[in-house]
């Protein structure tokens, strides 16, 4: 027995060797030997790959924010924000099917092995692998291609007959398919009787509202039957009025807008009936097929159920991620025509459809695609998310009818909370804003939903619609207090604030409060993603408000210090202790910089006063914003005539706060803290005069930059008017009045045009200024006296060189009015400005210079060469080595399909720290870039400067490289742990490598790397 056993083991263990043979033909391998290759293929590298594909989807869902102000994702797992972050399990997902297609080649596995490939790249977001894997995946697995790896297969089962074991298995699907079909059937027919069932429902409380009504009024018809008529009507109304109140709060839906429907629907039937068309004959070309099968006796086609499908699918996907929409819907149709599909492919088939019909905004086609999608989907998640979909676009059509209908769908098949409750704010919005539901009801509704625990995590929604529905009714202080509310309050989703920022800032542009509309610009700008197609338009405007924003702060804190300095000593004294007891309950670690701006916007709301100035910086939604330096020496604080604590209107709710307050409060400040929060007032002649003209100047450069920059002609003429009438002796009046005759004329109120020109030839009759407003010809012959921009650009130049700076700026100065609209020389000018400003008024009004240059001319020669400067001014040694940024350019060449290189420059560092930053960067190497056989190096840049280099090689071209530096960008704390340690980082082909290493710095290249590897 025993060496019967021994025996049986030995074949066994000779089998299991035999079967790892592959000297035969594929598809001649049969028996154990394909089981053995199968089993193992299935049951290891691939069920762990899936576990992973599996585990990484959760955690990709788990970072996927839905946006649902916008249109959402078809799929809520590819928006995010970080996908490198599970990029490690499926570099393990990607490894391990390689495996098995390598080993176990001739197992049934191989081609669903390739779509776990790919799908894991697509996932990373390496949207070029992706297309790369799939397409040689096309071409390989494809059925009818004679040179594919499965041809021969897919021909013997297409002319060979079935077996009575095939048929059994046809009959088996058969079945099940039958009963899966009748399930789903038997599911739309309840969801349909229940729709049904609530439309009567609807129907019948508005028949019974109907005729409540009706008795109403017949029964206040008896009772006033002895009163006039006009009496009788009031009655009337005053019963429908308290019948209304009576009812219960229920969300009304919006009264159809049947033109526009029928309008929407005749488009939606034309496109069903080209659809069911499409089905009828796709169905018939499958039974045409069918029958000629059995004719031959070969039984029924298969479904199929071959990764083959799958693949399609995927690449149709990668194709929409490229925006390769015409590709994509050529591999969709391929698919579609394909006979025999598996429920799985076709329910996928219609979800990717409704993708690439929102992305090309072809909305009615998405709507039948999103409607197929609902009927084929079991998973009531997905369901209720295209419902949503549908719902989004129908309110985007202006359906809002359809849309309220959609919303409601969305509830009832959705089970997840999240989306039944944004379900119910649009539906809130929709009924307002068709007037179904008075702002009063819509505000109580969300009062309540505020009041709900459960709803603790939504709390920034929630105050977002109801800033949504204060706009709408026109409060637009209301809007701005609750978009602040929607920012402050509790709730994970990043993307509500990010449109909370963009809204409150374009409100606040709206209302021309610009100080306070670029710093929403700016939050809003930090959380944008590159690929959000409002980004260019915010960073524009948040740049041309920077100087803006600048003036508006001078203007406000010198007015308020000024203000103060009418106050008694008493007065301030007190004022001051009252600051620094304020300072003392908020505590020293407050919130961030950014929420302490919103805040001040609410306070402000509701505590700013009117009776001020009409001046915009006085208007009561604005006063206290903005006031970076002002807030820096007096804190959050309100200036107003009754400023004393117990004075104020709040001053109950202080006092109930301080009483809270766990710590005691210190109230004996000395002398020297009190002389500290009052040391900018102005105090005497000379102080107040320094303050005035910080005003002056203030207001000068405002009238001009409303407008140049924002084209707001009634604001440039608001602060010039304010800076003659207030300073008539400003030594810019005549410029000032130029700009003003502008701006009127701009406006076209010419009896003011002639009214400024007047005033010029009055007051500077030989100014250049009231040349170019009376004579029209001046501009033109000053032109000609210069003869051209080049000749007054050379002739300042040649200025600049003998020294005479004074006359250089304002020649710089004045080629703004002479060549306005030249941006080529506009740069040139300024650098030769601030070099001038540099040489007269010394470093730090240089700085200020280069740092306004750097700004107003992004992308040209002069801002890099205006950054070599500042970083040499900032002690950068290594600036102005061995060349200037003009050869910088032509020393480094751009080679971006050239091998390419990562380095990163570490400074004054032991010997322990570097080591650990190579150790932490070869362990990001490893985890986020498994597959790139990345390799590290390092070498000294310079000694002297004990400057190190850590070398990252290799990288096939300059996009493979950045793409590196990208996600080192998105996880710096990994790459190089130690915070502490601050490095540089580029990316460079092996020529401008060894260049940099040759010139032992980095300045020229930074300059050449920022100029065209980041575009700056």
């Amino acid at each position: 027995m025993k060496k019967f056993l021994q025996f049986i083991c030995f074949a066994f263990v000779l089998t299991i060797v035999s079967s790892c043979s592959t000297t035969k033909s594929k598809d001649e391998i049969k028996g154990f030997k394909k089981f053995y290759h199968n089993t193992t293929a299935k049951f290891n590298g691939f069920f762990n790959a899936e576990e992973l594909m599996k585990e990484s989807m959760v955690k990709l869902q788990d970072m996927h924010l839905d946006n649902y102000n916008e249109i959402l994702d078809v799929y809520d797992y590819v928006n995010v924000d970080n996908p490198q972050s599970v990029s490690a399990d499926l570099d393990k997902a990607i490894e391990k099917v390689s495996t098995v297609a390598t080993i176990h080649d001739i197992s049934n596995y191989v081609d669903d092995c390739y779509v776990i490939i790919g799908k894991a790249q697509y996932l990373k977001h390496d949207y070029v692998g992706a297309e790369e894997t799939f397409q040689y995946f096309e071409e390989m697995f494809d059925p009818k291609n004679p040179y594919g790896r499965v041809y021969s297969k897919s021909k013997s089962k297409r002319t060979g007959r079935a077996t009575p074991k095939e048929l059994k298995q046809q009959r088996k699907e058969k079945e099940n398919e039958r009963k899966e079909q009748q399930k789903e059937r038997d599911e739309q027919k309840k969801e349909r009787e229940e729709i049904r069932k609530e439309q009567q429902k609807t129907r019948k409380e508005k028949e019974k509202e109907r005729k409540k009504k009706a008795k109403e009024r017949k029964k206040n018809a008896k009772k006033s039957r002895s009163s006039s008529r006009s009496s009788s009507r009031g009655s009337t109304r005053s019963s429908e009025k308290d019948s209304s109140q009576d009812k219960d709060e229920e969300i009304k839906a919006p009264t159809i807008d049947r033109e526009k429907q029928r309008e929407q629907e005749k488009a939606l039937e034309a496109l069903r009936k080209e659809k069911e068309e499409e089905e009828k004959r796709k169905k018939e070309e499958e039974k045409k097929k069918e029958a000629a099968f059995k004719s031959q006796g070969k039984g029924a086609i298969f479904k199929n159920r071959t990764a083959y499908t799958q693949g399609l699918y995927w690449l149709a996907r990668t194709y929409i991620a490229t925006e390769r929409y015409s590709t994509a819907e050529y591999v969709i149709k391929k698919l579609d025509d394909m006979a025999g599909l598996s429920d799985d492919v076709e329910r996928q088939l219609n979800a990717v459809k409704a993708d690439l019909y929102i992305q090309r905004k072809e909305y009615n086609q998405a709507l039948v695609a999103l409607e197929d999608a609902i009927n084929t989907e079991k998973d009531r998640k997905l369901k209720g998310r295209y419902a949503f979909i549908r719902a989004q676009i129908f309110e985007k059509s202006d359906n809002s009818s359809m849309a309220f209908g959609e919303y409601r769908r969305a509830k009832k098949l959705s089970p997840e909370y999240e989306m039944k409750f944004n379900a119910v704010l649009n539906e809130l919005k929709l009924s307002y804003r068709t007037g179904q539901t008075s702002q009063k009801k819509a505000m109580n509704k969300l009062d309540k939903m505020l009041a709900e625990s459960k709803n603790k995590d939504y709390y920034d929604q929630i105050y977002f619609t109801i800033a949504q529905i204060k706009l709408d009714g026109g409060d637009i202080s209301g809007a701005i207090a609750s978009f602040n509310e929607a920012i402050e309050s509790t709730g994970g989703n990043q993307l509500v604030k990010l449109e909370a920022y963009f809204r409150l800032a374009e409100l606040l542009f709206d209302q021309e409060l610009y100080a306070e509309a670029k710093e929403n610009y700016d939050m809003a700008l930090k959380m944008m993603p590159l690929t959000d197609e409002r980004y260019k338009k915010v960073e524009k405007l948040s740049q041309n408000l920077v100087e803006i924003a600048k003036n508006i702060d001078v203007i406000r804190l010198q007015d308020s210090l000024l203000r103060m300095s009418l106050l008694s000593e008493d007065e301030l004294t007190e004022m001051a202790r009252e600051i620094l007891t304020q300072k003392e309950i908020e505590g020293i670690d407050k919130a961030s910089e950014a929420d302490e701006k919103r805040a001040k916007i609410i306070t402000s709301n509701r505590q700013l006063s009117a009776g001020r100035s009409n001046f915009f910086a006085y208007n009561p939604l604005a006063l206290n914003q903005g006031k970076t330096e002002f807030n820096r020496v007096w804190g959050d604080r309100l200036l107003e005539d009754n400023w004393r604590r117990s004075l104020r209107a709040d001053a109950a709710l202080a006092e109930f706060q301080e009483e809270e307050e766990a710590e005691e409060i210190r109230t004996d400040f000395s002398d020297e803290e009190i002389r500290d929060i009052l040391r900018d007032i102005p105090r005497n002649e000379i102080q107040k005069k320094s303050a005035n003209a910080k005003i002056q100047n203030a207001l000068f450069a405002l009238g001009k930059l409303f407008r140049e920059r924002l084209r707001n002609y009634e604001k440039s003429v608001d602060v010039l008017e304010r800076l003659i009438r207030e300073y008539p002796s400003y030594d810019k009046r005549d410029e000032a009045l130029f700009n003003l005759y502008l701006s009127y004329y701009d406006l076209n109120q010419m009896a003011r045009v002639n009214e400024v020109k007047q005033k010029l030839l009055d007051e500077f009759p030989d100014s250049k200024f009231t040349k170019l407003a009376t004579d029209p010809s001046y501009a033109k012959s000053l032109r000609d006296q210069e003869n051209s921009i080049e000749e007054y650009y050379s002739e300042t130049y040649r200025l600049f060189d003998n020294g005479e700076h004074e006359l250089v700026i304002s020649r710089s100065t004045e080629k703004i009015d002479l060549f306005p609209n030249n941006k080529e020389y506009n740069a040139k000018f300024d650098m030769l400005k601030a070099m001038s400003y540099g040489s007269t008024e010394g470093k730090e009004k240089y700085i200020e210079e280069l740092e306004a240059l750097v700004k107003r001319h992004p992308k040209t020669p002069e801002e890099t060469r205006a950054k070599e400067i500042l970083r040499f001014l900032r002690g950068d040694r290594e600036a102005f080595d061995k060349i200037l940024y003009e050869e910088a350019l032509d020393i480094f060449e751009r080679e971006d399909e050239k091998l390419h290189y990562v380095f990163i420059v570490v400074y004054d560092l032991s010997q322990r720290d570097f080591d650990r930053a190579k150790i932490d960067i070869n362990n990001y190497n490893k985890k986020y870039h498994r597959f790139d056989n990345l390799k590290t190096s390092n070498i000294y840049l310079n000694q002297e400067n004990k400057a190190q280099v850590i070398l990252v090689r290799s990288f096939e071209n300059k996009d493979e490289s950045m793409t590196y530096y990208q996600g080192v960008q998105k996880n710096k704390k990994e790459y190089i742990k130690n915070e502490k340690i601050q490095f540089d980082m580029f990316a460079s082909t092996q020529k401008n490598y060894r260049e940099v290493i040759k010139q032992q710095g980095i300045s020229n290249y930074r300059v050449f790397f920022e100029d065209n590897y980041l575009g700056r």
